[in-house]
């Protein structure tokens, strides 16, 4: 069976309906609203949808997203005091998050041909997980002070 993009938005969407379902409780650990939690995996597929990357891509930029809003909620609860703002250094960052997918998306399309699924989900997230990475870097040490975050 050939994974194709249908079943890729698929796995997608059964990968952030779990943090759907928290969110629609009520419970809000970053302080950003149900739309928040909701758009950060929708915009994940955005690069993937446009340059139409090979299968599972969407997938693996989705949990990209996802990881990095669970790590974003670890450091929210597990604070006693938690910072109300500290979710501007996420959304700062996601556009970082959408460059390294971009890229990462492009060069599975026009340079690297890699056509086993997971090795392209892998691919995947480690775009848009570095792009994440290092706009939070840059934007933590120069801009603003995100926390335990901060390097």
């Amino acid at each position: 069976m050939t994974i194709g993009v249908r079943h890729d938005l698929a796995y997608s969407l059964l990968l952030f309906a779990p943090i759907l379902l928290y969110a629609s409780m009520g419970a809000d650990p970053l302080y950003s609203g149900f739309w928040y939690l909701l758009g950060v995996p929708v915009a994940a597929l955005v690069p993937g949808l446009i340059l139409r990357a090979p299968a599972l891509f969407l997938t693996g930029t989705t949990a990209a997203a996802i990881a990095s809003l669970l790590v974003y909620m670890k450091v929210m609860l597990s604070h006693a005091r938690p910072e109300g703002l500290l979710v501007l250094g996420h959304l700062f960052s996601m556009p970082g998050m959408l460059v390294g997918a971009g890229v990462a998306a492009w060069l599975l399309k026009y340079r690297v041909k890699a056509r086993l699924p997971w090795i392209v989900a892998g691919v995947g997230f480690l775009g848009a997980a570095l792009g994440f990475l290092l706009a939070q870097m840059i934007l933590c040490s120069t801009m603003m002070h995100c926390g335990v975050l901060s390097f």
